[in-house]
């Protein structure tokens, strides 16, 4: 499965919470799936914060993420 963002292109805690959480969103993982995406969201913020990313790239992954959930 492809998708739209490469974990291997952010640092290496918004890496590791991508990943997770694409593993949970295959295993059908819902409660995982949440957890996940509480860290996304702390941690996007963060990345936000240090100039990794902008706030329009953020917007756009927790939209994306999070409708990976509601799918």
């Amino acid at each position: 499965m492809t998708y739209k963002y490469n974990p291997s292109d952010y640092d290496e805690v918004l890496c590791k919470y991508m990943t997770a959480f694409y593993r949970a969103y295959e295993e059908k993982n819902r409660p995982f799936m949440i957890s996940e995406m509480e860290h996304l969201f702390s941690e996007t913020k963060y990345a936000m914060k240090e100039g990794d990313i902008s706030s329009g790239e953020r917007e756009e992954m927790l939209e994306y993420f999070g409708g990976l959930m509601d799918g």
